[in-house]
């Protein structure tokens, strides 16, 4: 296991008690075409609040906790909703797949952003080791993994 995978398998935790979300999203070709996804709620865990809270600070706003040795310059009253997704695009063959970045959305805040939504982007190899991981915690929390969750999402999409 290397350093970036240790970070990554502690930083993300499905939230389990939030409801899997069922969705869908569309892509424009030729023509518009819908395919399935389903959205995971994860748990605020240190190291994405940490991230996130990096991401604000370069945009002007306040850290959710302190951060480098400040105490006294934070949103106390602040936090963080994030979320990640799979789908799988139409056709023969095709794989589920990870969405390529964690969405957050900054809550209950009195700066300028709230409701505001942020994005912390994965390398395909991230992508890849966090599939893994939710993966597991799928059929740890479920009892079914991210390919049967796919296969619920469509079957309801085209129902």
């Amino acid at each position: 296991m290397t350093l970036t995978e240790k970070f990554i398998a502690d930083a993300i935790q499905l939230d389990s008690g939030a409801e899997v979300i069922y969705g869908s999203d569309q892509i424009n070709d030729t023509y518009p075409c819908r395919f399935a996804t389903v959205e995971f709620q994860l748990m605020a865990t240190d190291a994405l609040v940490e991230v996130a809270d990096r991401i604000r600070m370069e945009k002007g706003y306040l850290p959710m906790h302190p951060r480098d040795g400040r105490t006294d310059d934070v949103d106390n009253d602040g936090f963080y909703d994030f979320y990640i997704g799979i789908s799988r695009l139409p056709g023969e063959n095709q794989l589920v797949k990870l969405d390529s970045s964690i969405s957050f959305v900054v809550v209950n805040s009195d700066s300028d952003d709230n409701e505001d939504m942020y994005t912390i982007d994965l390398t395909a190899s991230e992508a890849e080791y966090v599939y893994e991981i939710l993966n597991r915690q799928c059929r740890r929390y479920h009892g079914k993994d991210c390919e049967t969750l796919m296969a619920e999402a469509e079957k309801e999409l085209y129902e």
